[in-house]
């Protein structure tokens, strides 16, 4: 990690340090020039550099008696959590383009940056998750010749207040969080498999135990699924000569008498080739990350174990590969998920629900007061909403409240679906309970609405993720490929105090 210290006072320059200026829409260039000077104002002012965020502007200039590389940074809202990340971001990125060791960030002068009171530690968090995300890479397979240097060590935050140090080691956690889901999600299908899954579970549970928390793990086999009557589940997997897992985590507070127990459900198919309703090329050359909903639970537990939040929180993964062999699912089959529900498979390429149906009947047993599940379910949702959006699903609306207001605050985007009971005609089956998908129109809805079949009165709601979890270019605080969406807001969720329905 960085070593970020916040300080009222002008950090010493040095050679090879990396000044960051956040500039807003509308600057004024005669700071510039008392700063920097005439040459400076007047070059910003051919460039096309406006102060819109993501926008920067780079410099060398000849500080006492060091050379100090200068940017300025399109700001923004600083007031959006979003646009203070992806301006942290851009400064770390420009120091390790630059190689510089020491990032200074000029914050003292950033219009609307709360840096006192309550909101200062927020301010800290996201500052230090736009920072350590500016850093990342996956770079597991490069040869060394081919990996980015990591230059990058100090950061000086230099504001009217330290106050938000505070936040820092939360803001930390958060970034690891979000780099280990993109790792997850980044590494091929070949290494991210179902027993891999399993064993990151146990590396992670070996780490908290070490640390004193109170974690468990169970992973159920082959044999122990099918004793629990998991057919929907199984019935994916079978395809596949990788043995299906099913991981569930398990996390208690200290000096919590009676805490809320809090479900969360990803889902976990590490390669989805679609089955017999088989992927062209290009629908499957991503489908390594249908796994990003596993990635983001996975992951969240972690740093919300490490947060030491005020909920018992419950994980669960139900880990396979969606194939084409010999023994996989076929259209037109019949399976049997583990509340006795029957469903008639009319696309094999609609998996996904059907392992969540069954880790979500597993879910409800545990009896907790809320349960949610995260999946890359459908291509509707981002027909719908675009690939930056995630979508939200549910009928309770405490639920939906408290978490929208955690994605503001964590800076990731969502929006709301509707659930009207109406679609389920389109799920009907002749000849089972119900079919695993109804017709083109309104598909993102209609998965919902087959995933709400599994909930088992329990308060629930549902995160269509297939857009934001994965991005095909970079843009704000993400890199191509796994951007670990949500598990900024499930943090954010499970740090503040759940309403009741």
């Amino acid at each position: 990690m960085l070593d970020i210290d916040w300080t009222t006072d002008e950090p010493a320059s040095a050679t090879g340090q990396l000044l960051a200026i956040p500039l807003r829409e509308g600057f004024e260039p005669e700071a510039l020039a008392q700063r920097f000077g005439a040459g400076v104002r007047d070059a910003v002012g051919h460039s096309t550099f406006a102060g819109k965020a993501g926008e920067t502007y780079a410099f060398t200039r000849a500080h006492g008696e060091h050379l100090q590389h200068v940017m300025l940074v399109g700001a923004g809202d600083l007031t959006d959590p979003a646009a203070l990340r992806q301006l942290t971001h851009d400064a770390a990125r420009e120091a390790q383009r630059v190689g510089a060791a020491h990032l200074v960030l000029d914050l003292h002068g950033a219009d609307g940056l709360p840096a006192e009171g309550d909101d200062a530690p927020r301010v800290g968090s996201l500052v230090a998750q736009g920072l350590e995300l500016g850093t990342y890479a996956y770079e597991r397979f490069l040869s060394e010749s081919n990996r980015r240097p990591r230059t990058l060590q100090r950061v000086s935050a230099w504001g009217r207040s330290a106050a938000p140090a505070e936040g820092t080691r939360r803001g930390q956690i958060i970034a690891a969080s979000i780099a280990r889901a993109r790792d997850l999600g980044n590494g091929p299908p070949g290494l991210v498999t179902p027993t891999f899954l399993a064993q990151t579970a146990e590396d992670i549970t070996a780490s908290l135990s070490s640390a004193g928390h109170d974690v468990t793990l169970t992973v159920l086999d082959h044999e122990q699924c099918q004793a629990r009557g998991m057919g929907c589940y199984l019935g994916v997997a079978q395809g596949s000569d990788q043995p299906p897992k099913f991981i569930h985590l398990a996390y208690r507070p200290k000096d919590v008498t009676d805490p809320t127990r809090v479900c969360l459900v990803g889902k976990g198919v590490t390669f989805d080739s679609g089955g017999y309703s088989l992927k062209p090329t290009e629908g499957m050359l991503d489908m390594k990350l249908d796994m990003c909903g596993s990635a983001a639970v996975i992951s969240a537990f972690e740093g919300a174990v490490q947060l030491e939040v005020p909920y018992e929180l419950h994980v669960l993964v139900a880990a396979a590969e969606n194939l084409v062999s010999g023994k996989a699912y076929k259209l037109g089959d019949v399976l049997i998920a583990s509340n006795g529900k029957t469903v008639e498979i009319n696309n094999t390429d609609a998996e996904g629900r059907l392992t969540m149906a069954d880790a979500m009947v597993y879910g409800a047993a545990l009896k907790p007061e809320l349960m949610i599940d995260f999946a890359t379910l459908t291509g509707a949702c981002i027909v719908a909403l675009g690939p930056r959006i995630a979508g939200v699903m549910t009928h309770d609306e405490a639920l939906h409240a408290d978490w929208m207001a955690a994605s503001e605050r964590s800076g990731e985007a969502m929006w709301r679906l509707p659930l009207p009971g109406n679609l389920k005609e389109q799920l009907k089956s002749k000849i089972a309970d119900m079919r695993n998908t109804g017709e083109r129109w309104g598909g993102a809805i209609t998965a919902g609405l087959f995933l709400s079949e599994f909930t088992e009165g329990i308060r629930w709601m549902h995160v269509d993720i297939a857009g934001p979890a994965m991005a095909s270019k970079a843009y704000g605080v993400t890199t191509p490929g796994g951007t670990g969406v949500p598990v900024a807001t499930i943090l954010e969720l499970l740090s503040g105090e759940l309403q009741t329905s």
